[in-house]
């Protein structure tokens, strides 16, 4: 099952997540998906958008900082774009917005990218 479609904007992967609840259930698969994409090589710049997710738990999470490990380890970074508020909660709450650079609006994420 697809929990996110891919495109591309100015050489960056744009991954927008589908699901509504990111949760135990579906993070194991997005995740062999989400590292089998970093793989690929098709970039090393991604933007995970999460405009449509309302919750995300602690195995979720956990993916997307797979997904983290993977593409810092061949030179690349994931950006996060348009959480919702309940969603940016949890990224304070766990300190995940040390580890991420989180934008509010997808073309200043993607902009980020050419700031060296």
């Amino acid at each position: 099952m697809a929990y996110y479609t891919v495109y591309e904007k100015q050489d960056v992967l744009i991954v927008e997540l589908s699901e509504r609840r990111a949760t135990l259930e579906i993070s194991r698969e997005f995740k062999e998906s989400f590292l089998r994409l970093i793989a690929s090589g098709k970039s090393k710049k991604l933007v995970l958008d999460f405009s449509h997710v309302d919750f995300i738990d602690s195995s979720f999470l956990g993916a997307i900082v797979s997904g983290l490990k993977k593409i810092t380890a061949l030179k690349g970074d994931i950006k996060i774009v348009r959480l919702q508020p309940s969603v940016r909660a949890i990224f304070e709450l766990t300190r995940l917005y040390k580890v991420f650079e989180i934008f509010d609006d997808l073309q200043d994420a993607i902009n980020s990218y050419s700031i060296t």
